[in-house]
């Protein structure tokens, strides 16, 4: 029996460089893409159909994601009770989202059933007929959950930040009044599902216990000779109109808190900075040891928590620092929020807090990336940059190459005053608080 001595700790390492399941390439008879981390223990198969059919594509707003969440309202042969049933008594869970530039389909499937449920997925992604009752009663369910929302001061306060730094028209800022819901017709809907889920629109990611058969399944219901319908290759372009003003107030009077926002535009994860401002972010407020945190929640109490966050969009991207605090020490917490800032603009980090962090950073990278199906959520964020997987790899030789003078000169270059936006969203008393230091 060995022994075990609970009075010394575990020996501690660093993560010096990471293996990570590979992804092979494939192609339907078509010509989809398709993606495949064949891995894992347990007899499961996950396919991801993901199509350029978010909101960068619509004409209007709401449609993208009304399109992609009615797809599971009905087909030409099956009821969304029928579905629902089928799927339930196969084991199989199926899951729809919209995001900024693509829609998707996920099916998670036992692999004995895999052929019966990829059965259903084609139905869905073929044959939708999108029937007006159900139509109806989504639309008036998001208009009264868009409705709550909007009671809300971080909803507002998010809003008008992006409003600032992408403009308000922008897809990156999807900023909608309550009107546009009355604006939504069943027709547009139905349009947008023919132009963008066709297969020369498609690519597919498929993880787990992949093998032949898997493959020849997707082939005979995806393949050239049963999907067949194409739509006209669209370019979209929208252009970013940020604001010249660097501050507002959003006023919400009966607000129990308000919500501050500190940001700015940035760049996507291909620029040669993002590695080193990922670090940056995660030391001023990424994770629960940070410096706001240890600032602004653990010495002062003004906030249960407060976060910084690196968000890269396909095209561009931004920074931002968010928090909730009581009316009455909103303006300190924003001042200390930006002492915080001064503080990486002026001060070399520590050696030991570069490291802590830098190890932070390493350890959750490999706690997300521990499964085939976590790797397939991996290369669906890389593949739009033209990026694989082993896009990790390379980030963790990157990060540990930054140095304390790296983080520093970092701050001077993107976080200056100038180049910030400050938004408070809450009560009258607050708007004291969108002040600039001296």
């Amino acid at each position: 029996m060995e022994n075990l001595y609970r009075n010394t700790a575990p020996e501690f390492k660093t993560v010096d460089s990471v293996e990570i399941l590979p992804s092979l390439k494939h192609s339907l008879s078509n010509n989809i893409p398709v993606h495949i981390i064949n891995g894992g223990s347990q007899d499961v198969v996950k396919i991801e159909f993901i199509f350029n059919a978010g909101i960068w594509q619509q004409k209007k707003p709401l449609i993208a994601t009304l399109t992609n969440t009615m797809l599971n309202e009905g087909t030409s042969s099956l009821s969304a009770s029928d579905i629902a049933e089928k799927f339930d008594f196969l084991g199989a869970h199926i899951g729809f989202s919209a995001s900024k530039h693509d829609a998707s389909v996920t099916l998670y499937s036992l692999k004995k059933h895999f052929s019966e449920t990829l059965a259903l997925i084609s139905d869905l992604i073929k044959n939708s007929i999108f029937p007006e009752k159900e139509f109806k009663t989504i639309l008036t369910n998001k208009k009264q959950q868009y409705q709550i929302d909007h009671q809300k001061t971080n909803v507002l306060a998010k809003e008008k930040f992006t409003e600032m730094i992408y403009g308000k028209n922008h897809p990156y800022a999807n900023i909608y009044d309550s009107s546009e819901f009355d604006n939504c017709s069943l027709q547009d809907v139905k349009e947008f599902y023919k132009e963008h889920y066709t297969p020369n629109n498609c690519h597919i990611i498929i993880a787990g216990k992949v093998d032949d058969n898997v493959l020849s399944e997707v082939e005979d219901l995806f393949g050239e000779n049963k999907w067949t319908n194409q739509s006209a290759s669209i370019d979209f372009d929208h252009k970013i109109i940020s604001s010249k003003e660097k501050s507002a107030f959003v006023c919400k009077d009966d607000a129990v808190q308000s919500t501050i926002r500190i940001g700015r535009k940035l760049f996507t994860k291909t620029h040669p900075d993002h590695t080193g401002m990922q670090l940056l972010n995660l030391i001023l407020g990424g994770y629960f040891g940070s410096r706001l945190m240890q600032n602004i929640r653990e010495e002062k109490g003004y906030t249960y928590g407060i976060n910084s966050i690196l968000i890269s969009h396909l095209k561009d991207g931004h920074f931002t620092i968010v928090t909730e605090v009581g009316a009455e020490v909103c303006k300190a917490a924003v001042q200390e929020i930006f002492i915080e800032i001064k503080r990486l603009r002026e001060e070399l980090i520590p050696e030991d807090e570069l490291t802590l962090v830098k190890n932070y950073i390493s350890g959750e990278l490999l706690r997300n990336l521990d499964s085939p199906f976590a790797l397939s959520d991996g290369l669906k964020g890389n593949l739009p940059f033209g990026l694989d997987n082993t896009y990790f790899a390379q980030f963790i030789k990157d990060l540990k190459a930054v140095t304390a003078k790296k983080i520093m000169e970092l701050a001077n270059e993107y976080l200056q005053l100038d180049d910030l936006y400050l938004i408070v969203c809450g009560p009258k008393e607050c708007e004291e608080a969108v002040t600039f230091p001296n």
